[in-house]
């Protein structure tokens, strides 16, 4: 229109644009619009200066030419690797056919065929799906439906002393290893028991019992079949208990597979190495095939039918993006890649495999690391606490070492993993003296032979060596 300017602080930048820019102008960015502290992060793991190029499979390609092992899996969103082939025909296919994105007033068959497909990939009667756009809106989703079915006589809510769920309010109400939950007032009714004792979870039950003499409080339990980060599995029979307390005292159970569905354990789903079913299952991350923001809950029918099954309560849980067109798409075929190309057994088979080199690691290296532990290809490697001396005598490298606080050890290890070895690992988000092992699932022996190799020689050098070593790097990289 002739004559009109909106107004603009600055002018916009174009695709053209973005594929120029410098890690220099991008990092502005991040400290101008995004957040100050990712690259402040990135930068005392030594990896703010790293531009990618593109990925593929197991790898990550810069522009200067190295070739990255990604051993994070994007914490277990690229399950079938980066830019599956199959995965970027279907965008594209989708895309060229110019279908419908957003199916709000018409019967959507991608939506449909996606919820079956999930349907199809879960025991029992977990038949039917909400889609959504992460875990935890999966997870606020299955505490909403779960308190709809109960009713107004019940309020509280029961979760492990060893759990994260999400951030947002909710979820993060019922998350207790998010350190931030401090800062926050949390919802009320949220009751916390240890993880992997199911005679607490009972006493709880009881105790609820004694003060409300008719039936008990709670709602649900929610909790990780596995709990994810540090790779923790409960004692055999837990979750088989408490799946009994909740039928013997009407309380859902909901089973949070964010992290570790989709075979990322050497089953489909994690709860199935105790051969049970939940009331309510959520995931996300990898059911998107590493391309698409998809995440769901799974309810039994009785469950959701109930809760949502009358007209008047069709729309009580609903969400703009659910179903989106594209997104729909590339979960379908997301899940029949995971499933035609044999990526549950090759998790459960590399798994094995790789926790026995690691195990063998272990041995060989017991002054760094405190423990190994894995189920399928969720691994990681728990070292140990460093002697307050050496602590101290790091100090000199100021917060670089110091903000990683007991785990500085672990930052260091992840940066000269990539520098020295182009291997890609990442520390636990809140455990500081793990690495998490997360590959992609099409990760094979070779690949796993080179970690281990590679590990083994820098676990070889002394402490003291591989602090000179990563001050070294850090000195590069300020005057790069």
């Amino acid at each position: 229109m002739t004559g009109f300017a909106l107004p603009m602080k600055e002018p916009l930048i174009t695709l053209e644009d973005v594929d120029t820019l410098s890690i220099k102008t991008v990092r502005e960015y991040y400290l101008k619009h995004v957040n100050k502290g990712i690259p402040k992060f990135l930068s005392m793991l030594c990896l703010e200066g790293i531009e990618v190029e593109y990925s593929e499979g197991m790898y990550i390609y810069t522009k200067c030419g190295r070739k990255i092992y990604d051993f994070t899996g994007g914490f277990s969103v690229l399950n079938l690797g980066h830019n599956h082939p199959r995965i970027m025909r279907a965008r594209r296919r989708f895309n060229e056919k110019k279908q419908l994105e957003i199916w709000k007033t018409f019967l959507s068959p991608y939506l449909a065929a996606l919820s079956r497909n999930v349907a199809a990939v879960s025991p029992g009667d977990l038949n039917y799906v909400f889609l959504c756009n992460s875990g935890a809106e999966a997870n606020e989703g299955a505490l909403k439906i779960a308190e709809k079915y109960q009713g107004t006589g019940k309020s509280k809510i029961i979760y492990t002393d060893l759990s994260f769920h999400g951030k947002t309010h909710a979820t993060m109400s019922v998350s207790s290893c998010e350190p931030s939950r401090k800062y926050f007032k949390l919802l009320d009714n949220c009751v916390s028991v240890p993880y992997g004792d199911w005679q607490a979870f009972e006493q709880v039950i009881k105790k609820s019992l004694s003060e409300n003499s008719v039936e008990n409080d709670f709602i649900a339990i929610i909790l990780e079949a596995v709990h994810a980060e540090g790779v923790v599995r409960p004692p055999a029979g837990y979750l088989q208990n408490v799946r009994r307390l909740c039928d013997e005292y009407n309380i859902l159970m909901i089973v949070d597979e964010v992290l570790c569905g989709f075979g990322r354990t050497g089953k489909m789903f994690s709860f199935e190495h105790e051969d049970i079913i939940p009331d309510i299952v959520t995931v996300a991350k990898s059911l998107g095939g590493g391309k698409a923001s998809v995440g769901a809950y799974i309810a039994r029918e009785g469950i959701y039918n109930r809760a949502y099954g009358r007209l008047q309560d069709s729309m009580i849980h609903s969400s703009t993006f659910s179903g989106l067109g594209e997104e729909c798409y590339t979960a379908i075929e997301a899940i029949n890649v995971l499933v035609e190309e044999g990526l549950v057994k090759n998790s459960r088979d590399m798994g094995e495999y790789f926790l026995a080199k690691l195990n063998d690691l272990k041995d060989r290296h017991e002054g760094i690391v405190e423990d190994v532990r894995g189920v399928g290809l969720l691994l990681c490697i728990e070292l140990r606490r460093p002697a307050d001396r050496l602590v101290t005598l790091f100090e000199h490298l100021s917060t670089s070492i110091r903000d990683f606080s007991d785990g500085f050890l672990t930052g260091i290890i992840v940066s000269l993993m990539v520098h020295k070895y182009n291997i890609l690992v990442t520390p636990g988000p809140h455990e500081k003296r793990v690495i998490m092992i997360i590959p992609p699932l099409i990760v094979n022996r070779r690949e796993i032979d080179y970690f281990i190799a590679s590990m083994d020689e820098l676990f070889s050098m002394n402490i003291a060596s591989m602090v000179k070593a990563y001050s070294s790097l850090k000195v590069r990289n300020m005057l790069s």
